[in-house]
């Protein structure tokens, strides 16, 4: 489930880094970004040429973007700990790999220069999640303890967030800073497979993994207001990063400069 919030940053994060490049100004944003002008009326076809064009460079990864490889995407560390309604866990995942992020569908890229609004929706049809894994807690009132190997596959997971910014003057040009984030999502389905539970006990083990995968509904809804609360802490701390380096002129320019 973690694995959203990871996914989301970096396509978020790369729909604004892929905005554009000034004419006549020196800039560090990479060359093969695609101009796209915040006064154009096409800027949202724009907007989504420049983030269809970029996505075989996504795949490998950017460095000048720092932007690791994609397909699959690592993430060293992931914590999540829940002390609330039916859930009480801390839960620890190493070496995590994620797959299937290429294959994803875009249904809306818009900007709205004059509410320095972003928005973006995307479905990917399956994630993938293999990693190393401890926890240690109750679902609903059962046990839960175990460490070692799990998988995790998610199905048709559509995400669609909206980030507003605010203006703001830095050594004399105009910044960006991130205002307010609004994140949504929906998915089919979850099945996971987490091996070693309760030190081994095969039998034990089943039964939590068939507990688990039958109401994963009822468990991704207890999760879902901490992970927003995630997502929406990882994505301010990040874009306010990338707003704070490069002025609004530099990442999305006005065609009456």
């Amino acid at each position: 489930m973690e694995s959203k919030v990871f996914i989301t940053l970096l396509l978020v994060g790369l729909v604004i880094q892929t905005l554009a490049k000034p004419k006549g100004k020196s800039s560090k944003l990479p060359g093969f970004l695609k101009v796209c002008y915040r006064d154009s009326p096409d800027l949202n076809t724009c907007a989504r040429e420049s983030f269809e064009s970029l996505e075989p460079r996504l795949m490998d990864g950017i460095p000048e973007l720092y932007i690791p490889p994609m397909e699959p995407l690592r993430i060293p560390e992931i914590k999540m700990d829940q002390d609330s309604g039916a859930i009480y866990l801390h839960s620890v995942y190493k070496n995590v790999k994620i797959s299937g992020i290429s294959k994803h569908t875009l249904h809306n890229l818009s900007i709205v220069p004059s509410q320095l609004k972003f928005a973006l929706a995307i479905t990917f049809p399956t994630l993938k999640l293999e990693s190393e894994y401890s926890i240690k807690g109750k679902i609903m009132m059962m046990p839960m303890l175990g460490d070692g190997n799990c998988e995790v596959e998610l199905t048709n997971i559509t995400m669609a967030t909206e980030l507003f910014g605010e203006e703001y003057t830095k050594n004399g040009a105009i910044h960006l800073r991130i205002k307010d984030i609004e994140v949504k999502y929906e998915l089919e389905n979850v099945h996971m497979q987490l091996d070693n539970l309760f030190n081994g006990d095969k039998a034990l083990g089943q039964r939590m993994n068939d507990f688990l995968n039958e109401n994963w509904k009822s468990l991704s809804d207890e999760v879902r207001p901490l992970m927003i609360k995630a997502l929406v802490d990882i994505l301010r701390a990040s874009i306010d990063k990338l707003f704070e380096a490069f002025s609004y002129d530099e990442l999305l320019p006005s065609l009456k400069m």
